[in-house]
């Protein structure tokens, strides 16, 4: 009975503690109530300290100094988040910065800005080519490309146009010919500083040329600025006159043939061209009869051939004497008209080249020629024997 009684007064007795903890817990809890915005004030106060703290011992990085005004300095050369020059593996590279505006183009009449790395990537644009005609052609124009101070192994292709490249648009080809396909070829292949000639134009027209570069693959540049050029008239002019007459109908008088004498006429023949062909001019000769030929006489002919009349009974030919010009060229007198002494050319129906300018432009290039005919004794009298004469003139375009 007396270990329960005891029993129940510990019980009690830690009941008793209990309530005595109980009670000054509550006094805690008041007192703390009565503290919480003093230590709200606290709390913030040591957050902010430890921040001090930390930033003013740890180290800064360092600021780089840039471009700067009163008003701006400019920290960093770059835009956008960053990127990457290469990134790579046996199979792949990667060139790429991230953030940047890759297609935009702002732009006026005298610039052009192209942001991002596809322009960056771009090869320089050429400036305006060195576009002329130096040699007053008609057919052909000079060019001369400017690589921009682009590297070596740039390639650069030629456009032309005849109206500014609003719809008629032609590439430079291989062959300095115009063709449809764009053609890309070095600096060095478009023959460097030197330069060529644009072959196969129109005459009297204006050409635009520029010029677009190119470095490996999708990295094809604009068109540079455009410089002009003209091409002149295709000119030809071509008169015949003889020592006594300057306007047709024009006749050389042989006179009177004795047999076994060869006979040259007393007028001489002057045939002037002046062309700007390209290959120069030419000169053709033919005639009618192949020889002298009498209708009184049943039709005799003194048969035309080339050969020494020395040396011959009967024959009859033309014999060059002169030729000059006044640029250009030079005129020759072609075999079998180039002849001395009384060696002649055959005349007959075929057109034969008497002269030409030497396969170049020429200014007044004149080819004069003689006539000479002998007669042997057999030969029937008559008083009309002669002959028709043809002379041509022709550009070689």
């Amino acid at each position: 009975m007396n270990k329960i009684q005891n029993s129940k007064f510990k019980i009690q007795k830690h009941f008793t503690s209990v309530s005595k903890y109980v009670k000054r817990f509550s006094n805690i809890s008041i007192l703390t109530q009565n503290y919480r915005p003093k230590l709200r004030t606290f709390y913030f106060l040591l957050v902010f300290l430890t921040f001090a703290f930390l930033f003013l011992t740890l180290p800064l990085a360092p600021v780089l100094a840039g471009p700067a005004s009163t008003n701006f300095q400019l920290l960093d050369y770059g835009f956008g988040a960053g990127g990457t020059a290469s990134s790579s593996s046996e199979s792949f590279l990667l060139q790429g910065i991230a953030g940047e505006i890759e297609t935009a183009s702002p732009s006026s009449a005298n610039f052009i800005l192209g942001p991002g790395l596809t322009y960056t990537m771009q090869p320089n644009l050429p400036p305006a080519p060195q576009f002329t005609n130096p040699g007053s052609y008609y057919d052909k124009l000079k060019i001369i490309i400017n690589s921009g101070g682009n590297s070596n192994d740039t390639t650069f292709a030629i456009g032309v146009s005849k109206d500014s490249f609003v719809s008629n648009v032609s590439y430079v080809q291989t062959d300095d010919t115009l063709g449809q396909s764009p053609v890309w070829q070095t600096y060095t292949a478009w023959n460097s500083g030197t330069g060529f000639l644009i072959i196969g134009l129109n005459p009297a027209q204006t050409y635009y040329a520029r010029v677009a570069a190119k470095r490996g693959t999708f990295t094809q540049g604009a068109f540079g600025p455009m410089a002009s050029a003209a091409t002149i008239d295709s000119t030809f002019t071509f008169s015949v006159v003889t020592t006594s007459q300057s306007v047709p109908p024009f006749s050389v008088n042989l006179g009177e043939l004795s047999p076994g004498s060869v006979i040259t006429s007393s007028d001489q023949v002057t045939a002037t061209i002046s062309t700007n062909a390209s290959n120069g001019g030419l000169i053709y000769i033919n005639d009618t009869n192949s020889g002298l030929e009498s209708n009184s006489a049943g039709n005799y002919v003194i048969s035309s051939g080339t050969n020494d009349l020395d040396s011959l009974l009967e024959g009859y030919g033309a014999q060059g004497t002169s030729v000059t010009q006044t640029s250009g060229g030079p005129m020759e007198i072609n075999s079998p008209y180039n002849g001395s002494g009384q060696n002649v050319g055959v005349l007959d129906t075929n057109k034969r080249q008497l002269a030409d300018s030497s396969l170049a432009p020429v200014t007044s290039g004149q080819v004069s020629f003689s006539l000479k005919a002998k007669a042997k004794t057999t030969t029937p009298a008559a008083p009309d024997y002669s002959d028709i004469l043809t002379l041509i003139g022709t550009g070689n375009f």
